[in-house]
């Protein structure tokens, strides 16, 4: 009798080992993903995996992850009358391998498991506050393409068996930042013939702190005509300030910007016309809709001289503005770019508008 006691002793002694090394950590591998085979904490626990939602939170922006940059990953879970809670937390990407890096920061309660491919709880990571637990780590997003986390949890009884534990699993997509780099504008947006002086550029999504070696106006009709910035001086990301001085022999029309690689199709004007830069009143004008088809309206303070021309100069239309905005046909206009000058108490301004 004595022996087969020792016997189920011997039996019995490696259970209780296993369960007390998952006190503190999954084995690794157990996380419900794909890459683990679907595995979760119900190959030891009993019962099958209940799905949650927004177990998985991180700081990742809605738009998406920029690689090389380092987030916190927090899993949550949520279980009432919970003893102890534990929990393996991984990232794959959609053909199910291990993507980015984990890093543990809270070193008292969590650890890597599975070869640093996963997370998972320490022993002390395991107590609960009220009904749920909570763990968060670093993860360094990887070059490119879609991460799914995923994480199964193990809200267990505290009887010391695997029986009467509720397992539960979650996920959480988020996607690669997508940037769209573009030139935006540039201010003033046209100029005369041997114009000389300085003009913002500003981007979007553009990284011209690295480095900008050209910025080149080629007409957007002759690409074998053009002229470039004399000096051109970072001032961030996203905007450039440059000097340029607009040669005399240039043809009248629209420019293609071109900044490195980076192109905005007739972004600039070669005119004729006088007073580029902003009136005091220039805030006061607006012109609407602009691209406009049959009318175009003008709004500006009463008693303003309003002046429709081409980009030759020829002057098409006249008229005084009132206390409401003025009206004009423009049905009769060929399709194209245009200007209207307004004039008030000495000053003009000068603002681009499109017929379509």
């Amino acid at each position: 009798m004595k022996k087969f006691y020792a016997y189920l002793l011997v039996l019995a002694l490696p259970a209780t080992l296993l369960l007390y090394s998952y006190v503190s950590g999954s084995p690794g591998g157990k996380t419900g993903s794909p890459g683990d085979n679907g595995a979760t904490c119900t190959d030891c626990h009993t019962g099958t995996a209940q799905t949650q939602s927004n177990w998985i939170t991180s700081t990742i922006p809605a738009e998406g992850y920029t690689p090389g940059q380092t987030y916190q990953i927090t899993a949550t879970g949520i279980h009432s009358g919970v003893v102890k809670f534990g929990f393996e937390l991984t990232a794959e990407d959609i053909f199910g391998s291990k993507s980015g890096i984990f890093a543990v920061i809270d070193p008292a309660r969590t650890k890597l498991a599975n070869g640093g491919k996963s997370v998972t709880h320490q022993s002390a990571g395991t107590t609960p506050t009220g009904n749920s637990n909570t763990w968060t780590v670093n993860w360094t997003a990887p070059n490119s393409g879609t991460v799914r986390f995923y994480a199964a949890f193990n809200a267990a009884n505290g009887n010391g068996t695997t029986s009467g534990d509720v397992i539960y699993t979650s996920s959480l997509v988020v996607n690669e930042l997508v940037l769209n780099p573009q030139i935006t504008g540039i201010d003033p947006d046209h100029a005369p013939l041997e114009f000389e002086g300085e003009f913002s550029l500003s981007g979007q999504d553009t990284e011209w702190n690295s480095g900008v070696s050209s910025v080149r106006f080629v007409n957007h009709d002759d690409e074998t005509e053009f002229f470039e910035a004399s000096s051109i001086s970072v001032v961030s990301n996203t905007l450039l300030n440059i000097q340029l001085a607009i040669p005399g022999n240039m043809t009248l029309g629209a420019y293609d910007i071109h900044v490195d690689d980076l192109v905005l199709e007739n972004g600039f004007i070669v005119d004729e016309l006088d007073n580029i830069y902003i009136a005091s009143f220039q805030s006061e004008i607006l012109l609407y809709p602009n691209p406009a088809s049959d009318v175009l309206s003008i709004s500006a303070p009463e008693g303003t001289q309003v002046v429709l021309f081409d980009m030759q100069g020829k002057q098409l239309k006249s008229m005084i503005s009132g206390q409401e905005a003025v009206r004009v046909n423009v049905s009769d206009l060929t399709s194209g770019i245009y200007f209207a000058r307004l004039i008030q108490n000495g000053q003009v301004a000068t603002v681009k508008w499109l017929k379509k």
